[in-house]
């Protein structure tokens, strides 16, 4: 694999993941990996794969959907397992700019997968989002990107 250059944005939904990265892409030139943007391609790979989660959830109706138990509906997401769709997707990018992956399936074990070197200056792990205060907001914005390779 190239040597790539990769900044991880995590965390819960609302945390404020689309909000920093597209900011410190516009600000410093980075190319932007919205993992949001590949959930249905993901699962559309998933089915293509033989994924019995997702071919599950393509066999549910709409009414089975919403009442099945929240650890299935989990299990149906491929949460944990588009963290290596992820991955494949970011390595058919080219290796510059500097490349910033954010979204809710990035999990710390997604940066760890190919190098376990990366670095994620912002990464929110609780259930509640949790707003940048003043000072956090500060420092991103005088954040020095050069140092966040991962050598292979």
């Amino acid at each position: 694999m190239p040597h790539r250059k990769i900044l991880w944005i995590g965390g819960p939904p609302g945390a404020g993941k689309t909000t920093v990265a597209r900011l410190l892409a516009r600000r410093h030139g980075l190319r932007w990996y919205n993992a949001d943007a590949h959930t249905w391609e993901h699962r559309d790979r998933a089915i293509a794969a033989g994924r019995p989660e997702a071919i599950r959830w393509e066999a549910l109706s709409r009414e089975e959907r919403w009442s099945a138990p929240e650890a299935e509906l989990l299990a149906m997401s491929l949460h944990h397992e588009r963290g290596r769709m992820i991955l494949d997707d970011l390595h058919a990018l080219p290796a510059t700019p500097l490349i910033i992956a954010e979204g809710t399936p990035i999990t710390p074990s997604v940066p760890t997968m190919p190098c376990p070197h990366h670095s994620s200056p912002r990464a929110t792990t609780s259930d509640q989002p949790r707003r940048p205060d003043w000072h956090e907001r500060a420092r991103a914005s005088r954040l020095d990107l050069a140092g966040l390779a991962c050598p292979q």
